[in-house]
């Protein structure tokens, strides 16, 4: 499957790929003849003007360039729609006078049960027709969402992108050259020395003289680099403007870093997982522990990886792990165990991790004097990261705690098996609340190296005196039920545990229980998952959320909560785990009373 099926394995070889890219790319220099200048929130504030622009706001901008004497300037913005006439014909004579402008087009493909089609948006005739050229810009999207690479011509469109184009244009290059580029080129970024500059047009408006010197026979990639726009797209390197992609693929070309994924190919799919077999058959039966085979086989992925960046030759690594590790899984079990039982053992205890994880959290709700305390998850996935648990303290305390792991599934429910393991321990050795804090930030911090974090938020009880301590490291703000029936959230501040070695403790939020009073705490995926708009805060709505239900236990309001939650009252699907836990003070005599 692994060989056949590069779908199977396609994550982990992009992961690789994104890897050994973002490193490289701090050792690339991007070619000096690029420009970006940004049309940046800073020049959209100072320009009185909703975007898109008017045509004649568009057309003094390419005019203010022009002066600076570039060579060419690749204008990553598509002019479809008909403006004012007034403005659209100073738009015209503004392209046909500079006479170096190149416009983009876009491409969009379609599928249906029959075929597949692809249509084109371009940029209104008048305009096209007056500039030096006009080609598409199409960034190819892989499943996991990252934009990896780019296409440079389509024969079924008799089309060429922008970028090779320009090529063609501002750079002559060889012909031979142009002639043996694939359709598809993978995008090469070049972080050196800063990689290209973006300069705000906004800076260019406030100074236009001392830009001229910089501009000057540059080729300039005039985009909107502001966030508001939404022109961003996920890459190897994070999330990048659309203006500094365009770029980035022009400095593909130019700097000749013309790759080849060969992640599909049968023949090199079944060739790496022929050398990892190779590999692992070579270092077990050479009596090397099984501690050494792991680093050997690491030393030589990462040579490997190095190597295929610089020849930019991106083989199917995932194979090569695959074959390995299977090969030194069954490898290791024949020469230690008798049999595959135990690999069987593995893959039920997998199956049955949620049944484990459930177990991990308490199920009853906590009696304890005149005090109720219940807590309730729901996991998005088969594996959730939110964790939460109460305890009696000493015969006197309440300790509760809630925490939610960043991510989802495994990472994240490992995370969580860190906290619960790590509260378990401090209860066995005395720990005060700043001590349960800073165990769990170290533990998380050296087992996990800040691949995860953990919010958390600790409540500490003095069921004699009713006072407590509450203590926030990065999570959301519980929510206080008084007694004239009004909802307030309590702030303490604190950071994520698992991000430093060291956890500062600070000043703990201190109050006391009314009879009647109630304090919830919840996980942010609750506040995430309602239908706010732009203007609505999500902890208001939140909060106006919990005065509309009724009055109920602790067990039953937790139930009631997550029921009537408005993601599952709207059938929405639940984008993150929902977790809330209810501590309440009772009147004496009553269920949780003495």
């Amino acid at each position: 499957m692994v060989i056949a099926l590069p779908a199977s394995t396609g994550w982990l070889d992009f992961y690789l790929y994104d890897l050994k890219r973002a490193v490289a790319a701090n050792f690339r220099i991007a070619d000096g003849s690029l420009l970006v200048v940004g049309i940046d929130m800073k020049t959209l504030a100072d320009n009185d003007t909703r975007w898109p622009w008017p045509r004649q706001l568009v057309a003094e901008t390419l005019q203010r360039l022009g002066r600076l004497n570039p060579r060419g300037i690749i204008v990553d913005i598509l002019f479809q729609n008909v403006d004012t006439e007034a403005g659209d014909v100073q738009l015209e004579q503004t392209i046909e006078k500079l006479g170096n402008l190149i416009l983009i087009s876009l491409i969009e493909e379609k599928t249906s049960q029959q075929s597949l089609s692809l249509a084109r948006f371009t940029s209104l005739p008048r305009f096209s027709s007056k500039a030096l050229a006009e080609g598409f810009v199409w960034g190819v999207i892989n499943d996991d969402g990252r934009l990896r690479s780019f296409k440079i011509n389509d024969e079924r469109l008799n089309a060429q992108s922008a970028v090779l184009l320009a090529l063609k244009h501002f750079y002559m290059p060889d012909p031979t050259f142009v002639a043996n580029l694939l359709s598809e080129v993978p995008l090469v970024f070049a972080r050196k020395n800063g990689g290209i500059p973006v300069i705000s047009l906004r800076d260019i408006i406030a100074d236009e003289k001392s830009f001229k010197e910089i501009c000057r026979d540059k080729v300039i990639v005039l985009g909107v680099t502001a966030q508001a726009v939404h022109d961003y797209h996920n890459t190897s390197l994070g999330i990048v403007s659309g203006a500094e992609i365009l770029a980035a693929s022009l400095d593909t070309l130019i700097s000749g870093r013309i790759g080849n994924i060969l992640f599909a190919n049968a023949y090199w799919r079944a060739s790496m997982a022929a050398a990892g077999f190779l590999i692992s058959w070579l270092t077990i039966m050479s009596g090397l522990t099984i501690f050494l085979c792991p680093l050997i086989f690491a030393l030589i992925l990462a040579t490997l990886m190095m190597i295929t960046e610089l020849l930019l030759v991106h083989l199917p690594l995932a194979p090569l792990l695959a074959g390995w590790l299977i090969t030194t899984l069954l490898l290791s079990a024949a020469k230690y165990f008798d049999n595959l039982f135990s690999l069987q053992a593995i893959q039920h205890d997998a199956n049955n991790a949620r049944l484990v994880q459930e177990q991990l959290l308490p199920a009853e709700e906590l009696l304890f004097r005149n005090y109720r305390v219940f807590g309730l998850s729901k996991s998005a996935n088969e594996l959730g990261g939110d964790y939460f648990d109460y305890f009696v303290v000493k015969d006197r305390y309440i300790m509760v705690i809630i925490g939610d792991a960043t991510g989802h599934g495994i990472p994240a429910a490992l995370a969580m098996a860190i906290g619960k393991a790590t509260v378990m321990l401090g209860l066995a050795q005395n720990f005060t609340p700043d001590q349960f804090i800073e165990s769990i930030n170290s533990v998380l911090f050296n087992a996990l190296r800040r691949k995860l974090m953990m919010t958390a938020a600790l409540l500490w009880l003095d069921t004699e005196t009713n006072e407590f301590e509450y203590r926030n490291c990065g999570h959301p703000y519980p929510y206080f039920f008084v007694e004239n029936g009004n909802i307030e959230q309590i702030a303490a501040s604190g950071l994520f545990l698992g991000t430093k070695a060291t956890y500062r403790a600070v000043k703990p939020f201190k109050g006391s229980f009314s009879i009647g009073e109630r304090l919830l705490f919840y996980t942010d995926g609750l506040i995430e998952s309602l239908p706010a708009n732009r203007d609505q805060d999500a902890f208001t709505l939140f909060r106006d959320y919990l005065q509309t239900r009724p009055r109920l236990s602790p067990v039953d309001a937790c139930h009631d909560i997550l029921s009537h939650h408005p993601c599952f009252t709207t059938n929405q699907p639940q984008p993150d785990d929902f977790t809330v836990l209810m501590i309440e003070r009772t009147a004496s005599g009553q269920p949780g009373g003495v």
